[in-house]
């Protein structure tokens, strides 16, 4: 079979090219066309920052938020987590909360670190209090808050630890608290909007 020429090799290439291109051009296109001015090709996310919410929208109304405290379980890998109220002994409890706008419309509030807080208390006594962590890094986060759509923070964990000024991890040298049944209860406040408390039990 006779070589072809190489100018009739490279035209090919170049027409194969050139009719790729139109296809990659009218697949794209196709799904635009049935996207009115009010869609969008990309799912959007399920709450909005600062940046991009409306001047519209206003902010959360005293007493239209909901904070739950939340403590349990968490699959960083999956992103799934699941309230407990019982810990075996060998189990680091994860901790977090989930704020809800109970109103009738969207509305902006804030969800910053700079703002939310954990304490654990058994008792009368404060065994772990957020506020005493490192804290000069947090911000404010204003975040869009749809009607009746729970929006759950990203769970951290609580090493069992006491907490005090000089600091609320076990690299800061700070006691385990007591176990074998013990029963704690944790609350988180958000913003100034302060959950009830949930009761749990460390073995």
């Amino acid at each position: 079979m006779a070589n072809l020429d190489p100018v009739i090799i490279k035209r090919r290439r170049i027409g194969a090219l050139v009719v790729l291109a139109v296809l990659i051009t009218l697949i794209w296109g196709i799904p635009q066309l049935f996207s009115g001015p009010g869609q969008s090709a990309v799912e959007p996310e399920p709450t909005a920052t600062e940046e991009a919410i409306s001047a519209e929208i206003t902010d959360c109304a005293p007493g239209v938020v909901k904070v739950e405290a939340m403590i349990g379980k968490f699959d960083p890998e999956a992103k799934v987590a699941e309230t407990l109220n019982s810990f075996a002994g060998n189990s680091e409890p994860y901790i977090w909360y989930e704020v809800t706008n109970t109103g009738l419309v969207d509305c902006r509030f804030n969800v910053g670190s700079r703002v939310t807080f954990f304490t654990i208390t058994s008792g009368e006594q404060t065994y772990y209090s957020s506020r005493d962590c490192d804290r000069s890094t947090d911000k404010d986060l204003t975040v869009l808050l749809q009607a009746n759509v729970p929006l759950k923070a990203e769970p951290s964990i609580w090493e069992r630890v006491y907490s005090s000024p000089e600091g609320c991890s076990v690299a800061d040298g700070m006691q385990q608290v007591p176990t074998s049944g013990a029963t704690y209860k944790i609350k988180a406040e958000v913003n100034g909007v302060i959950s009830d408390e949930f009761r749990f039990i460390l073995n």
